[in-house]
């Protein structure tokens, strides 16, 4: 029993062995195998529609890479995996599906065939001839007709109903039409109340349109001090604000976190960028004026490229570009990796953090 317990743990570590080799064989690849990209363009005539272009990034050795083409104004990417591309596996596996669902479905439909000869084999012969009997509804429908028309017809007691709602009401409008003259002919005996009591409401608006006059000015008053404090609120907020702007960027320690940073950003964008550019690039402007501001464009990008591009400008002409660059490259995983533990463990960036989530207090 034990020899047997001590082979099922030997198994188990030598699965779990397996499993952590292959991970830490992943995280290394990761890490030092580089991801290689290369491009190249070439335009020989005016028009765009017949540059040729192309872009290939490789990584583990070529066994997994992307392309891309553009040619004769039409692009096209293809994904490789070990040389296979990704169509043709996708291909083949609704190949695989296809089989499977066909297997499947000729099952099914032979067992389905097995039942019903076994119902049939199953069921006697006189039921299978016999049929349900169909009821003569054309009978019933016309019988049904004679019994109405035999019926005796009723005296209508909703339209008698109707007539009479219909004479209430009548009635009702003359008794309203009588009544509304009455109405006026009172009105117009009786003189207009309410007389004393609007001269009263005059009276004593003018009697308090002084104190009315006085409370307005007050109420205009305070509003134009509460927006002054507000304003002085606001102003204060902002210079304070400021203030705090001030001694987090003149901190020393603030300064030393931005210079880490910069350079880790500085260290990967140099990284990142192709290590070989070559090509021969020529150019005209019908203005000579724009031909000189795009070579002194072009001039700042000397740093990156060394001169390496050969630029030929043409002053005078029409508008034209023709020329052809390639450039290659590759970047490694571990360089991120590198700038990111830098900036994680470094005392200056946690101090920074911690003054930044704390900057309200």
């Amino acid at each position: 029993m034990l020899h047997i317990l001590w082979i099922l743990i030997k198994f188990i570590l030598v699965v779990l062995g397996i499993l952590l080799g292959l991970a830490l064989l992943a995280v290394l690849l990761l890490l030092f195998c580089p991801v290689r990209y290369r491009a190249q363009a070439v335009k020989e005539t005016d028009s765009f529609k017949e540059t040729e272009a192309e872009a290939r990034v490789t990584w583990l050795f070529r066994a997994i890479c992307a392309r891309f083409s553009f040619h004769n104004g039409e692009g096209k990417l293809v994904i490789t995996l070990f040389g296979v591309s990704v169509e043709s596996i996708k291909g083949w596996l609704g190949k695989l599906k296809g089989n499977t669902r066909k297997r499947s479905g000729s099952r099914y439909s032979g067992s389905g065939q097995m039942k019903k000869s076994v119902q049939t084999k199953g069921t006697p012969q006189k039921n299978r001839k016999t049929k349900p009997a169909v009821k003569d509804s054309a009978g019933d429908a016309k019988a049904e007709k004679v019994q109405q028309e035999n019926k005796p017809a009723q005296p209508p007691a909703q339209k008698q109903v109707e007539t009479v709602q219909l004479e209430n009401t009548s009635i009702e409008s003359q008794t309203m039409e009588q009544s509304v003259p009455e109405q006026e002919k009172d009105t117009e005996a009786n003189p207009k109340p309410g007389l004393f009591a609007r001269i009263r409401e005059i009276l004593s608006k003018i009697i308090w349109l002084p104190g009315n006059i006085w409370n307005k000015i007050i109420s205009i008053i305070r509003g134009i001090i509460e927006k002054i404090r507000t304003i002085k609120k606001t102003l204060s907020s902002i210079t304070g604000k400021l203030n705090w702007w001030n001694a987090f960027l003149t901190n020393e320690r603030t300064k030393a976190a931005l210079s880490l940073v910069w350079k880790d950003a500085k260290g990967l964008i140099h990284h990142v960028l192709p290590t070989k550019v070559e090509g021969a690039v020529t150019f005209g402007c019908e203005d000579p004026s724009i031909t000189g501001t795009v070579l002194a464009i072009l001039g700042m990008t000397f740093p990156f490229h060394k001169n390496r591009i050969q630029v030929t400008p043409l002053f005078e002409g029409g508008n034209q570009l023709t020329g052809n660059v390639s450039l290659k490259g590759r970047i490694y995983g571990i360089m991120f990796i590198k700038a990111a533990i830098e900036i994680y463990f470094n005392k200056n960036i946690k101090y920074v953090i911690n003054r930044w989530k704390h900057k309200e207090d």
